[in-house]
C-alpha cells in the first residue's frame, strides 16, 4: 500500500503541531488550582490525612477578606498530612515560580502553626519551604528533602522576618507566597505583607521536578489554601 507525499506531509506536519503544542506547555502554566472550584479528586490533588474543603466563617457574611472555600488542614490531630500534585517532570528549569494563597483559620497573629510546602522530584527529593507566624529569624524556613523526609532543624533566615499573619476568623484572610527558582539553582522565598524577605539560597541538588506537595502538620489554628499555580520554562 503505497501512501502520498501528500499524506505524509500532512501527517509530519501534526506531529510536528501537537510536538510545539507539548513543547509550549511546559514553557508557561504547569497546572493552576482554585480550591474553590470543586473537590481534591477533580482537582487533581492526592489528600492524605485530615484534608478537607472547608469555608472558615460560612456563617459570617460580613466577615472581612472571606476567601471562600479553601483546602484546610485540620487542628488539633496527631499525625502529619499531605496535599499532593504530580505533573510531567520538568527537568532543570530555567525558570520556575510557585504562587499560592494560604493562612490561618484561628489563632494569634504570632502563633508558632506553620505552612508548608514541598517542591519534589519524583522519588521525593527536593526541597521545603516553612512559614511560622512570627517575627524572628525563624519565621521563614527552608531545607533540602530526601525521600520525602528532611533534617530538623531546617535552615532559618540569616535576619529577621516578620511573618506574622491574622487569621481568617479575625477578618485577615489568605496571603499571596511566592517560591522561585532561576538557571542558576538559586531560590527566593517570599511572602506579601513580610517585613524583612525574602529569603534567598542557592542549591542545585534536585534539578528535576515532577510534584508539588502541602505538608499539613499537627497544629492548633488550622491551615489553609486557597489558589495554587506552578509556571515554569524547561531547559532548552
Amino acid at each position: 500500500m503505497k501512501i502520498s507525499k501528500s499524506l505524509l506531509s500532512i501527517a509530519l506536519a501534526s506531529c510536528l503541531v501537537s510536538f510545539g503544542a507539548a513543547a509550549a506547555a511546559r514553557a508557561g502554566e504547569i497546572f493552576s488550582t482554585d480550591f474553590s472550584k470543586g473537590t481534591f479528586a477533580s482537582l487533581g490533588w492526592e489528600p492524605k490525612g485530615d484534608w478537607s474543603i472547608f469555608t472558615f466563617g460560612a456563617d459570617k457574611p460580613d466577615l472581612a477578606k472571606q476567601p471562600g472555600p479553601v483546602a484546610k488542614f485540620a487542628a488539633n490531630g496527631q499525625t502529619v498530612g499531605t496535599l499532593t500534585k504530580k505533573f510531567d517532570a520538568i527537568k532543570d528549569p530555567t525558570s520556575l515560580k510557585l504562587t499560592f494563597d494560604a493562612g490561618y483559620g484561628w489563632g494569634s497573629p504570632s502563633h508558632v502553626t506553620a505552612l508548608q510546602v514541598m517542591i519534589l522530584d519524583a522519588d521525593g527529593n527536593g526541597y521545603v519551604f516553612d512559614c511560622h507566624r512570627a517575627k524572628a529569624t525563624w519565621g521563614a524556613q527552608y531545607g533540602n528533602v530526601t525521600k520525602y523526609g528532611y533534617n530538623d532543624p531546617l535552615n532559618w533566615a540569616p535576619a529577621e522576618v516578620d511573618t506574622t499573619q491574622q487569621s481568617i476568623m479575625d477578618g485577615g484572610g489568605l496571603r499571596t507566597f511566592t517560591i522561585t527558582r532561576d538557571a542558576s539553582g538559586k531560590w527566593t522565598f517570599n511572602g506579601d505583607g513580610w517585613t524583612g524577605g525574602p529569603v534567598t539560597f542557592t542549591d542545585t541538588t534536585t534539578k528535576s521536578f515532577s510534584q508539588v506537595v502541602l505538608r499539613g502538620m499537627p497544629n492548633t489554628d488550622d491551615l489553609a489554601y486557597g489558589k495554587i499555580k506552578l509556571e515554569a520554562e524547561a531547559a532548552k
